[in-house]
């Protein structure tokens, strides 16, 4: 049944196919209805990607206005960080514990911290402390 009704369909439509061959002024509607549903859906489409796009930069404002902000330790750091920075990289290198592997492996972890928030004026007095207990360091 199903063989017959898409072998009839397919007759009809390169009957109408051959029929807007022959005669060039016959219009064929249904192209020009595929035509617009395409650029319809297309349409619509392009719209909801750009509306997604919209949605995450939107999403991202939304998540950092709910954060709250530090501005003292932004003016902290801005002012302050580079020279804790210098002093703590200088005073926690691992290789001023290089007899003591405990001591080392302890700098060595320190370390990567002081390095991976240098301009992070809080952190780096956190790490300061730190290093005062674990690595007994006189500041």
């Amino acid at each position: 049944m199903n063989d017959t009704l898409i072998q009839d369909s397919l007759k009809v439509a390169y009957q109408a196919i051959g029929k807007s061959a022959e005669n060039p002024h016959l219009t064929n509607w249904w192209m020009w209805i595929a035509i617009s549903e395409f650029l319809i859906i297309a349409f619509i489409l392009l719209k909801e990607k750009l509306r997604g796009k919209k949605t995450a930069q939107q999403k991202f404002k939304n998540d950092a206005l709910k954060q709250e902000v530090d501005f003292n330790n932004i003016i902290n750091s801005s002012f302050n960080s580079m020279g804790l920075y210098n002093e703590l990289k200088v005073k926690c290198h691992p290789d001023k514990f290089a007899t003591d592997a405990v001591k080392n492996a302890i700098a060595e972890n320190i370390f990567q911290e002081i390095t991976k928030n240098k301009t992070n004026a809080r952190r780096l007095i956190e790490l300061k402390e730190e290093a005062k207990q674990k690595l007994n360091i006189n500041f």
